[in-house]
């Protein structure tokens, strides 16, 4: 039954094309019409040798930081299909139309001069199990692209081998990303204002391990900045629960987005402890609901999204035309009402729903 499942979880996940480092390829300035949104990245992959100017699977010694300018289509394609192609089309494609590299501390200042300007938070994304260094920073554009939001992007990415078959292997090196991730969250901490922290899949779990760190070492002036947002996270709930101890008690809900569908974690649970992983939990469960509210944690089932493929673990994406529609009235960097407990996301409403009453929204 497990080479069965497995086999399944890789025909699924090979019907998606993922792109190479072609796809970071510098291109034209774009014209007056495009917008271009620009993206930091700080990251533990060790850099791909010239020409290419992106980051390859294998872990690096130190941290490289870096910033890239990409251009916005005025008429993307669809989710996850990227350019593939010698002709890339502007109108189509988010592209590379600038690039440089930064030390520490012109990262932190870059990062702290855009948010001053901005006037919004600072958003670090920890992209999860199996994938690209191309295809976690092109995502990210687009997410920036389409929530609108002014506030710096920027990308922590680990060394994932962006293959199915190297789960193991990536849930290494994301432990041995956890510091790393700490000392980032710790640098960007600095600009004003809250930072909202969103890690999805197995990036989740790496952002759990890097706050506890943060935690351990009496750094609550860090971790208290932070709005933390666990999308589809790959963690067994009982270790999530010593990850959250040395944070509480917490200075607001951390927001966990579930999924009861989510094929992916479905297989992750099989081949590991076999209990049901926290982003497929079943918010319906009273006894999830009480733990939810003990833990000053708000669970939001949102599989009302549409399902960007047949994996049914990469919602994510749907949330940034939520945030877009609603976050600009809110004071929260997600457009909804921090409340502990369990809820599901009102797809055609304007909030959460609890119990049957409609409790927030933008």
């Amino acid at each position: 039954m497990r080479a069965l499942l497995l086999a399944l979880f890789m025909l699924l996940a090979a019907c998606t094309p993922r792109p190479g480092p072609e796809a970071l390829t510098p291109q034209p300035a774009p014209g007056p019409d495009l917008r271009v949104v620009r993206v930091y990245v700080a990251t533990t992959r060790a850099p791909m040798a010239p020409p290419a100017i992106g980051f390859g699977a294998g872990p690096a010694i130190g941290m490289s930081y870096r910033w890239y300018d990409i251009s916005v289509p005025e008429q993307p394609r669809a989710r996850g299909v990227f350019w593939m192609t010698d002709t890339p089309d502007p109108s189509q494609d988010f592209l590379v139309v600038g690039h440089g590299a930064l030390d520490r501390s012109g990262f932190a200042a870059e990062v702290a001069q855009r948010n001053a300007q901005a006037a919004e938070p600072v958003t670090v994304f920890v992209h999860g199990y199996n994938y690209s260094f191309p295809e976690a920073l092109l995502e990210l554009a687009r997410l920036t692209a389409e929530t609108g939001r002014g506030g710096a992007p920027v990308l922590f990415s680990w060394p994932s081998q962006g293959k199915v078959l190297d789960y193991v292997g990536d849930r290494q090196e994301a432990l041995a990303s956890r510091d790393a991730l700490a000392r980032v969250l710790a640098d960007v901490s600095r600009a004003e204002g809250r930072t909202l922290l969103a890690g999805h899949s197995m990036g989740g779990w790496l952002t759990m391990e890097a706050l506890r760190t943060l935690a351990l070492a009496g750094r609550r002036d860090v971790t208290d900045d932070l709005d933390v947002l666990l999308i589809a996270p790959d963690i067994d709930p009982l270790v999530f629960r010593q990850q959250l101890a040395p944070l509480q008690p917490l200075p607001r809900p951390l927001t966990v987005m579930v999924a009861r569908d989510d094929r992916a974690l479905a297989m992750s649970s099989r081949i590991s402890t076999g209990r049901t992983r926290l982003g497929a939990l079943n918010v319906d469960d009273p006894v999830v609901a009480r733990a939810a509210q003990s833990a000053d944690v708000q669970l939001i089932d949102i599989s009302g999204l549409p399902a960007v493929n047949a994996l049914h673990h990469n919602r994510y994406t749907e949330l940034a035309r939520m945030v877009a529609e609603r976050g600009s009235d809110s004071g929260d960097p997600l457009g909804l009402v921090r409340s502990a407990g369990a809820f599901v996301l009102d797809t055609l409403g304007s909030g959460l729903i609890r119990a049957g009453q409609t409790i927030g929204g933008g």
